[in-house]
């Protein structure tokens, strides 16, 4: 008897994220605080909870962004964070786009800012954190390009900066992110083009095992 020859995967052809799917996926468990492990019809799948995360966060807040729905979260006691001469320079240069995306920053004298507010959906992580780690990138890359062009590029950048604190998940939490990721139109790739997903099929893992020659 031979073994069916392999067939190219894809998600996109095999959707696992779908509400037809919900059901009928196993989480099995977490691997490296990062990697989780489910099953799938027959598929081993890996999900990147980090690059999961960052695609959620970033896709809502383009969408509110879009719609001029942005929802903003009072920073109480706001949050003082001391610049150099070239982040202030960026804060000058981007005052309507940090606005814009639901950053409310006032001078606090000498060479501190207070940010008194920040996007609802990075909210929760350590702002003072996120909110240096974008300065950094928007430091050594400046957007370019249309006025929407750079929001989704700023956007993308604080998402990525905001999931980094996240390691231990619960499984109920991660089914949540599945659930989220599911209202995505492309929930298979975070902003910066990595996978959140991959998958390995029964035939690939029984040829390891050379189960199947």
């Amino acid at each position: 008897v031979y073994a069916a020859k392999p067939e190219q995967i894809s998600l996109f052809e095999t959707p696992f994220l779908s509400k037809e799917a919900e059901n009928e996926y196993e989480i099995i468990g977490q691997l490296f605080d990062t990697y989780w492990l489910i099953a799938y019809n027959e598929k081993l799948l890996i999900m990147d909870q980090h690059a999961a995360h960052e695609k959620v966060k970033y896709e809502r807040l383009i969408k509110r962004f879009k719609e001029k729905t942005i929802e903003m979260q009072t920073l109480n006691p706001p949050v003082i964070v001391s610049l150099s001469s070239k982040e202030q320079n960026i804060i000058s240069d981007y005052t309507d786009y940090f606005a814009g995306l639901g950053f409310t920053i006032e001078d606090f004298g000498g060479n501190e800012i207070a940010i008194s507010s920040v996007p609802l959906d990075l909210y929760g992580q350590n702002e003072k954190d996120m909110f240096l780690s974008l300065l950094d990138e928007l430091c050594n890359e400046v957007p370019k390009g249309k006025q929407e062009l750079v929001y989704e590029k700023m956007a993308s950048m604080a998402c990525k900066a905001a999931v980094k604190g996240n390691m231990r998940m619960s499984k109920e939490e991660v089914k949540t992110l599945l659930t989220e990721m599911m209202e995505l139109d492309n929930p298979y790739n975070c902003p910066h083009g990595r996978p959140t997903i991959i998958s390995m099929t029964k035939y690939e893992l029984e040829k390891k095992f050379k189960r199947i020659v």
